[in-house]
């Protein structure tokens, strides 16, 4: 979340973060957060050892105490009149890291029994972006629950579920009963005919699939030849495919512009700024030519 959330923001969103960023002060690490982005912390943020690889990364996380806080919780720090504000005014809702925070589930029937049937978006219905993070610690019933409520969430927002390769193989394994998944385009049209969401954004170190009603979008991904930093990719790629549907592109600029963001964030290290992503993808363009 507090990665996704300084991504948006340096693309110039204004974003309520609400999650665990220091209780009851801001963690010195998040104060250096974009001006734009306004924090709701309930708890201690748990911490995370990255080992990154020429060929992966590995994650040793510590989760401290937001593995002892449920929605009652929340609701009781932050307020519920507070939460539904801030669920109300937004155009945007990024749900994120399901599988890392024991609580998630309880935490997103929460927000369905007292958050989202507290207003009316008929105007416009709002995006809700999903993404479960590495779920392999999870059980095959927990997984099949959670995907359960996106439908629900389907009632009152357009869902997108962005998976990795790896979160996409278990995702149809839950669904399908099956070891082994086809190609990632291939079996991300039947997951996404299976979830009947909105869209459904895949993922891996060589490309990104976008599947809609609308059709499907493939996209090679910007090979970065010396990365800065690889932690973080992943969410950065969320960032502007959130941003991209905010500015209302349609689903192939939105993907192209994700992979820009991405791309730049593990060159450079930074989330960057939208007239980096604009410079980025010019230069692209001058060089295909």
């Amino acid at each position: 979340m507090p990665i996704t959330a300084n991504a948006l923001g340096r693309l110039g969103v204004s974003v309520n973060c609400v999650g665990a960023l220091g209780y009851p002060q801001t963690h010195t690490v998040f104060k250096n957060f974009p001006l734009n982005c306004h924090i709701y912390s309930f708890a201690d943020p748990g911490t995370s050892t990255a080992f990154e690889f020429n060929d992966g990364k590995i994650f040793l996380a510590q989760m401290g105490a937001l593995n002892t806080l449920g929605w009652d919780k929340i609701k009781t720090i932050l307020g519920i009149d507070t939460l539904i504000n801030l669920y109300k005014e937004s155009d945007l809702l990024c749900i994120v890291n399901w599988s890392e925070i024991d609580a998630s589930t309880d935490i997103w029937k929460g927000l369905l029994k007292d958050v989202f049937p507290q207003y009316d978006r008929a105007d416009k219905k709002q995006i809700a972006f999903f993404d479960l993070s590495d779920c392999s610690k999870r059980s095959i019933e927990s997984i099949a629950e959670a995907l359960s409520l996106l439908k629900e969430f389907e009632q009152y927002t357009k869902v997108i579920l962005s998976l990795n390769k790896n979160e996409a193989r278990l995702i149809y394994k839950v669904l399908f009963k099956k070891n082994t998944m086809e190609n990632l385009k291939q079996s991300g049209e039947q997951i996404f005919e299976k979830l009947k969401i909105e869209t459904l954004l895949l993922h891996s170190s060589k490309e990104v699939i976008a599947v809609s009603n609308g059709g499907v979008f493939a996209f090679n991904s910007f090979f970065i030849n010396e990365p800065a930093i690889s932690t973080g990719a992943g969410d950065n790629l969320n960032a502007g495919f959130c941003a991209a549907q905010l500015l209302q592109l349609d689903l192939e600029s939105s993907v192209i512009f994700a992979n820009a963001v991405s791309g730049l964030y593990v060159k450079t290290g930074i989330s960057p700024q939208l007239t980096d992503v604009t410079n980025f993808l010019q230069e692209i363009k001058r060089e295909l030519k």
